[in-house]
């Protein structure tokens, strides 16, 4: 596939840590966004975390280092396009279990 051919991972920073996350990790945050509203449905959980990774290789970032900001609202944006908007306010509960680990 095209997109993961420059873009196998982010990297996604804080103030104090880098954690690199896989598209498994974006789909996991999704998926988990929408089991929390009651649509858990990995199916949909998977293309939408292909649509945030396309849209986040847009951005052309050398390194592939994205602030947790910008992830959560790329994050927030493709599922308010996709029609899960009430989705979005489960995501910023996602942000404590990636940096947890």
């Amino acid at each position: 596939m095209e997109i993961f051919s420059t873009m196998e991972y982010i990297i996604v920073k804080n103030e104090e840590k880098l954690v690199p996350l896989e598209h498994d990790d974006i789909t996991a945050i999704i998926f988990n966004s929408l089991l929390e509203m009651g649509k858990g449905d990995r199916l949909v959980a998977l293309n939408l975390a292909d649509k945030v990774i396309c849209r986040l290789k847009l951005l052309n970032r050398a390194d592939n280092r994205f602030d947790i900001k910008e992830m959560e609202q790329m994050i927030q944006f493709v599922l308010t396009e996709a029609g899960y908007s009430q989705a979005c306010k489960f995501i910023p509960s996602q942000r404590t279990k990636i940096f947890s680990e």
